[in-house]
């Protein structure tokens, strides 16, 4: 009667280590993704190899940017915008660094009045009368 009640005890005890083998063979990846922002004007945008070409008046040499199917072209407003829309158009591109491969993670397409500054003023005149 003791041998089967023994046998279970070391099968009970033996199965609960096992999770913890499992457990001790899970990989941990951590992934550092690092958001930047450029600013300039599309030269070409190629969407059969997915590479924007932008200028900017921070760089004397044209740079290629290349992005993906998940990369999001809008306008100022948040619409979607197509990629054959934004050749020759003022652009922010904001990249993301994953490893060593650099995407463009988004693209927002600036408007013709990006830049201007709209100022409003109000005036009250108060006359009394005597």
């Amino acid at each position: 009667m003791k041998r089967p009640l023994l046998l279970s005890a070391a099968l009970a005890l033996g199965l609960a280590g096992v999770p913890a083998l499992v457990a001790a063979d899970t990989i941990q990846r951590e992934t550092t993704e690092k958001t930047t922002t450029y600013r300039g004007t599309v030269s070409d945008i190629d969407p059969g190899s997915s590479t924007i070409i932008l200028r900017s008046e921070s760089s004397p040499e044209p740079m290629r940017y290349t992005f993906s199917k998940k990369t999001t072209f809008v306008d100022d407003a948040g619409n979607t915008v197509s990629t054959e829309t934004i050749r020759n158009r003022p652009v922010t591109i904001y990249t993301t660094r994953e490893g060593d491969r650099l995407t463009v993670s988004k693209v927002i397409v600036s408007g013709p009045s990006s830049g201007v500054i709209q100022r409003k003023e109000t005036t009250v005149e108060e006359h009394r009368t005597d």
